[in-house]
């Protein structure tokens, strides 16, 4: 009897122990499920930048309350994590897991992205932005370049304008000589044509360069302006509409591909064209508040003739080909990639 009792007793032990076995691994498998996800974001940016302000910390936001909690992402703006070219490496390399990125400050790193810095290839922010993501939906080619990291948006802002010190620009002729800041290397060609000195430098250096006379004026969109304050050096702005900066919002592939599949689902929900397309709304929609506080410093608008402006513009339209011929050679589909662009800039 003594024996029974003692078997029953020892079932019921080794019972309760793989009852309270299990319940334990069942509570760590829901500790370990219910772990946050922390994210670090990086901008080259302060918050005050329209991107950054307006659709980077919203979004974060979004996140946040959306997934209840589950991810937690951390923005580190104003280059905190990095310079400005140094974007998209972060990301890449996963020393910050999200970025905020500036084709043109990586020459070379986007070949094909390039297609959208050529002259004049800009309606507004959010249409050209509609393109670029379409452009990368379409074109196999051109997604290649993005391959190593996970797109979450690509976009761009309405046209930069010419914006100088000393010298209005009221025809062709007015360039030259003039020693201008660029945007990127198709810009420097259009600039050349028109007899300017392309001048080369980072957005943040420009101030005083405009400042210190090293340079005559500037490139930018109004936005470009106001954010960095070169209105107050400036005193004629050209309206031009001259051309448009790739930009992109980018996340560490590992990063991407660890995250669960309903967190997965919520930010494709909530990127991809959606974002691209709200981002150049949204540098649309700074245009204006800008541009007047640009004019209520003094800055003179200067509206070129219907004639000078087609001339300007038929002057670039040698530079399209240029760039198929360019890319053509090596060996990339350039001119599908054109006709695709354009294409989707004038739907």
């Amino acid at each position: 009897m003594t024996l029974k009792r003692g078997i029953i007793t020892k079932q019921i032990s080794v019972k309760t122990i793989l009852l309270f076995a299990g319940f334990m691994l069942l509570f760590v498998s829901s500790t370990a499920g219910a772990k946050t996800i922390n994210l670090r974001f990086s901008s080259p940016f302060p918050t005050m930048q329209t991107i950054t302000g307006k659709i980077i910390a919203p979004w974060i936001e979004e996140i946040h309350k959306a997934s209840k909690g589950k991810v937690k992402i951390r923005l580190y703006p104003a280059g905190a994590l990095g310079k400005a070219p140094d974007q998209f490496d972060l990301a890449e390399k996963g020393i910050a897991d999200l970025s905020y990125h500036l084709s043109d400050y990586t020459p070379g790193r986007f070949p094909l992205t390039t297609v959208f810095s050529l002259p004049f290839m800009v309606p507004s922010g959010e249409k050209v932005s509609q393109a670029m993501w379409e452009t990368f939906q379409k074109e196999a080619a051109y997604r290649k370049e993005y391959s190593k990291v996970k797109v979450l948006a690509l976009f761009g802002h309405p046209g930069g304008h010419f914006h100088t010190v000393k010298k209005p620009i009221r025809t062709i002729a007015d360039f030259n000589g003039v020693k201008m800041r660029t945007a990127n290397p198709s810009i420097s060609k259009a600039l050349r044509l028109w007899g300017a000195i392309p001048v080369a430098m980072p957005i943040t250096e420009t101030y005083q360069a405009l400042e210190r006379n090293v340079i005559d004026g500037t490139v930018l969109v109004w936005e470009g302006m106001g954010v960095f304050k070169l209105n107050e050096v400036t005193r004629y702005t050209t309206v031009a509409d001259l051309y448009t900066m790739p930009m992109m919002i980018v996340m560490n592939k590992d990063k991407w591909e660890s995250l669960p599949p309903d967190i997965q689902q919520l930010f494709e929900d909530t990127t991809g064209l959606k974002m691209s397309m709200a981002a150049g709304a949204a540098f649309d929609s700074m245009e204006i508040p800008f541009r007047k506080l640009t004019l209520e410093k003094g800055t003179e608008e200067i509206i070129l003739p219907p004639e000078e402006l087609k001339k300007m513009k038929d002057s670039t339209i040698p530079l399209q080909k240029e760039w198929v011929e360019e890319m053509t050679a090596k060996g990339y589909p350039a001119q599908q990639v054109l006709n695709t662009a354009l294409s989707l800039i004038n739907k």
